[in-house]
């Protein structure tokens, strides 16, 4: 108080109160990564912090693309935005040709210390240029040709290119961003309904023309029918969710980490979250979540030209999606596609293009207007 007024403290700017959920989702996923691998570590590696010293090692290197990104000017950067969803498209190309092939599957560039995954690169290259483009299209956005052709030949082709690998998640995690981004623009609903119709039924030939993708719908439907083989992981994965009950069994008291579920440190490290902290311990772990989604959305909203609206909503859909498409794959909501949950799975470079990706939305909401603070 001072000469009878009272000074009230000013609330956290936006990109404040997103720096500080990135730093918490980055320090949990540390945690997490630990408790969940130390015993694998130190059978296979003689080392319990094997994990968590490369975890640690992917964090302290996402972080520098974090602030890498908050250097970037959005709008010199935007001139590029074609250019780089050309360099993407040529690295998927590229990791058909010469990439790293694991578990039957073609994604990875070795790089020695680690694999680079170029579709987790595309994924943003396709939002800076759908951001770009969309923007500078807005009074012909219900003109088909003009709108469709392009977008449609150039992301359809990066699309077509990580569903060969295959990678069927990431692909349409590519063309959901595609429909989103075009339905916020105001695109004919009649036309995006039926692009829509036409990929369902063009993935659901490929799924039945492709054994890998056929034999993933099988054990989806039906993980019964071989639970000691196909249907083995997400098998496992319903067993930990289950197990966790309201309360969950307790931090690090998980069973399922032992050697019984598949890939319990990345594609399914929220079943191992689910059954040592319950349904309301995982309510409370997803709320950082929630709120750097709806912080995203606000930042979007917000923003001071349709290029960084389309920007920020981009990327924010793009953490929401993966999220979501991570818990749906765990729950058995959805086919087993692969994806890490962001920020928490066991690292590389999906968690570095996360940093950047989540570095360029803090970018956006430090040019923020002050005088509409978020609720």
């Amino acid at each position: 108080m001072l000469n009878g007024e009272i000074r009230l403290k000013k609330p956290w700017p936006v990109y404040r109160k997103l720096s500080f959920l990135v730093v918490l989702l980055a320090a949990l996923g540390v945690l997490l990564v630990y408790d969940i691998t130390f015993l694998q570590a130190g059978q296979k590696y003689n080392d319990q912090y094997f994990f968590l010293k490369r975890q640690l090692l992917w964090v302290m290197l996402g972080f520098a693309c974090f602030l890498g990104a908050l250097r970037i000017n959005l709008d010199r950067w935007r001139r590029y935005a074609r250019i780089s969803l050309l360099v993407a498209i040529a690295l998927l190309f590229l990791v058909l040709v010469i990439g790293r092939e694991i578990n039957g599957a073609k994604r990875w560039f070795s790089l020695g210390f680690f694999n680079f995954q170029p579709s987790e690169f595309a994924k943003l290259a396709v939002i800076f240029y759908l951001a770009d483009f969309l923007a500078r299209k807005e009074r012909v956005i219900t003109n088909p040709v003009r709108i469709f052709m392009p977008t449609g030949l150039l992301v359809g082709l990066a699309g077509a290119l990580i569903l060969k690998e295959p990678d069927y998640g990431t692909a349409a995690l590519v063309l959901a961003l595609l429909f989103i981004l075009y339905f916020i623009a105001g695109a004919p609903r009649r036309l995006l309904f039926l692009g829509i119709l036409v990929l369902a039924v063009l993935g659901g030939l490929f799924v039945i023309q492709s054994d890998y993708h056929r034999k993933k719908m099988q054990t989806w439907l039906n993980p019964g029918a071989d639970p000691l083989g196909a249907g083995y992981q997400i098998n496992s994965s319903l067993l930990a969710v289950g197990s966790g009950g309201i309360f969950g069994r307790g931090l690090g008291q998980g069973q399922q980490k032992y050697d019984y579920l598949p890939e319990p440190h990345t594609d399914f490290i929220f079943a191992n979250i689910a059954e040592e902290l319950g349904l309301i311990g995982s309510l409370l772990f997803l709320s950082p979540f929630f709120l750097l989604i709806h912080l995203g959305l606000e930042t979007a909203r917000r923003s001071a030209d349709l290029f960084r609206f389309y920007l920020g909503t981009g990327l924010t859909s793009l953490l929401a999606l993966q999220t979501l498409i991570h818990l749906g794959v765990v729950l058995s909501l959805l086919p087993n596609k692969g994806l890490t949950l962001p920020f928490i799975s066991y690292g590389g470079s999906s968690l570095l293009f996360t940093f950047l990706g989540t570095g360029l939305l803090v970018n956006l909401a430090r040019d923020l207007p002050p005088d509409e603070p978020v609720q």
